[in-house]
């Protein structure tokens, strides 16, 4: 029981800089799916995102991501936010893993 707690807290742990998706394959995906209000560049630009609010978040913007976590851009993948829907009931675990790891290919450090 110990060796599972201990599994558990260091996942935990593991927190915002955890990789378990495919970029690549998240890519794939990001272009079906989340380029029309993302835009091409993950800036919030895309061209479905007119009049959309609040609007969608400018994933190169280094303050959006002071404070993400992982868990919380999965949560918003996985059942939306605002007028974002929700894609836990349309794309597999891994998938939105994948695509998390795209977006986080925006991240200027």
């Amino acid at each position: 029981m110990g060796v599972w707690i201990t599994l558990v807290l260091a996942l935990i742990a593991w927190g915002p800089e955890r990789a378990w998706g495919d970029a690549g394959a998240g890519a794939i995906l990001y272009q079906s799916r989340c380029i029309s209000c993302h835009g091409t560049q993950g800036n919030g630009k895309g061209p479905a995102a007119t009049g959309i609010s609040p609007s969608p978040p400018d994933f190169t913007d280094p303050s959006f991501w002071k404070g993400v976590t992982d868990s919380y851009l999965l949560h918003v993948i996985t059942n939306g936010l605002g007028p974002m829907p929700g894609w836990g009931a349309t794309l597999s675990p891994l998938d939105i893993d994948n695509l998390l790891e795209y977006i986080k290919t925006f991240r200027k450090r």
